[in-house]
Order: C-alpha cells, then structure tokens, then sequence
C-alpha cells in the first residue's frame, strides 16, 4: 500500500460508519453556516468534506483501501460496482475544487451564496445515496456514534 492510500481496519463496518459520520457532521455544519455572516468559502469546504468522506465510507464499508485525495472524482472512480454517486462527474469536479479555492485566498473564484447551497444540495444528496447504500447493507447510519 502507498503511503497515499488508506486501508480499512480489521472491524470496517464501524470504521466505515465513522466515516459517515464525520460526514454528517461536516454537512450539518455546513447547513448550519448558510445564510450566516461566515463566508461561503467555509459552507463550501466543509460540503465537500462531507461528500468526500461519505464516499470513502462507501469504499470501507467495500473492506477495500482508498486512494488519499481530494480529487471526488478520484475517490468516485473507486467506489465499488453496487454504488454510484447520484451526481455527474463535472459536479464531483465542482465540489472537489472548493476543497482547494475554499482554503487559499489565492486559489480559484469566490464562492457565492449560490455556491454554498449548491455544494450543500449536492453534499446531501451524496449522503442520502450512501445512507441507503448502509441500510441495503443492514447498516442503521442513525444509530453510530459519531465519535
């Protein structure tokens, strides 16, 4: 394994799970900043946190190892056969450069408000997609720990 992937844990199913949760997490607070007086840079990173560890919990919840990156689009082409992202491949593209554009003032446009609800239309339905993939697994997402 290269130092740039990541392997499941002997117990993947709960180490998967947490990975849906931070997810949540990371989508609830981008919810939460909409609308607020915190820049739409923040909603947009922390959207696409969201959908990027949502889908690395799909490839876990797979016992499989994942490539370390930020690339969704990278990460989607890893997901395995029974999933399929419930967005194109140019709105992974989208999503994954707020990653970047939201950490660096000199890196890409500025996020607008739109952008922020946008990233976070999409981040849930990211999340929706992979909480049914959980359930189709015998997996109750609502009921792990988040921490």
């Amino acid at each position: 394994m290269s130092p740039k992937q990541k392997g499941p844990s002997a117990d993947y199913e709960d180490e998967a799970g947490r990975w849906l949760a931070f997810a949540r997490g990371d989508l609830e607070s981008a919810t939460a900043l909409l609308g607020t007086r915190t820049p739409n840079r923040n909603v947009g990173y922390l959207a696409q946190q969201a959908a990027e560890k949502a889908l690395k919990a799909v490839i876990l919840l797979d016992n499989a190892p994942f490539e370390m990156t930020h690339d969704l689009n990278a990460v989607a082409a890893q997901l395995p056969a029974d999933f399929r992202a419930p967005v194109d491949t140019a709105d992974l593209a989208w999503l994954a450069d707020l990653e970047t554009s939201a950490r660096y003032p000199d890196e890409g446009d500025t996020i607008t408000g739109d952008d922020g609800r946008r990233a976070a239309r999409m981040a849930d339905n990211i999340l929706a997609a992979v909480a049914a993939h959980f359930t189709a697994r015998g997996i109750d997402e609502t009921k792990i720990d988040p921490e």
